[in-house]
């Protein structure tokens, strides 16, 4: 009775593991030449690789999941991998983020960019409409220092951000509420901080840290 708890509890385990990447998105950047954000999307068993920026595919792959590794084969994509090339990476989910190590894998094009790699779950913000009247509330100059400001414009009922000493072009923000907006391009978070009188005093931007932006105009 003992050996049959201890096989069902171990199948019970093995499942739950490999239950973890199917059907799940993890966001992390990556340097393919140029560091870009990106979507590390796990279907049933093909998985792909994103730019969240114009959602252009970098990678198409199949998987399988074997206890705490995945083996990946190319199917199409912008690497130099053969499709015959496998890839093998040790993965782990620890406190809510997805952890990568390459075990082996012949093509460097894609062990150089999925190696030693941290990612955080994605999910795609909901837009909603926010009345233009409190848009034009968030409209104005902000800066973390004199040297990087970024600027919010209001054109055709949608907040626009640029900031042209940070190497941000003109890019939309997506409301996914009256405070909180999306930057695609960025793959981060803007909140619109009120002081006591409801008038907005800064801007935090939630990347792999939180940066302050005080409204200065």
């Amino acid at each position: 009775m003992k050996k049959i708890i201890f096989i069902l509890i171990t199948a019970f385990t093995a499942g739950s593991i490999h239950a973890q990447l199917p059907n799940t998105q993890w966001k992390a950047r990556i340097n393919t030449g140029a560091t870009i954000n990106v979507v590390f999307d796990f279907k049933k068993d093909t998985c792909s690789i994103y730019n969240i920026a114009d959602s252009s595919i970098i990678e198409t792959m199949s998987y399988n999941v074997n206890d705490t590794a995945f083996t990946v084969h190319k199917i199409d994509g912008q690497s130099d991998c053969e499709a015959s090339t496998i890839g093998k990476y040790r993965f782990e989910i620890k406190d809510g983020a997805l952890y990568i190590r390459l075990l082996t894998d012949d093509c460097d094009d894609r062990s150089s960019v999925l190696d030693n790699t941290k990612w955080v779950p994605w999910k795609i913000p909901q837009e909603v409409k926010v009345d233009e009247s409190v848009l034009k509330q968030r409209v104005g100059v902000y800066q973390l220092d004199e040297a990087h400001p970024i600027y919010i414009t209001l054109e055709d009922g949608r907040l626009y951000v640029t900031g042209p000493n940070n190497q941000l072009p003109k890019s939309p923000l997506l409301a996914e509420s009256d405070t909180k907006f999306f930057l695609k391009i960025a793959a981060v978070e803007f909140d619109f901080v009120k002081d006591a009188n409801g008038n907005v005093i800064k801007l935090i931007s939630h990347e792999e840290k939180d940066y302050e932006l005080k409204k200065v105009k």
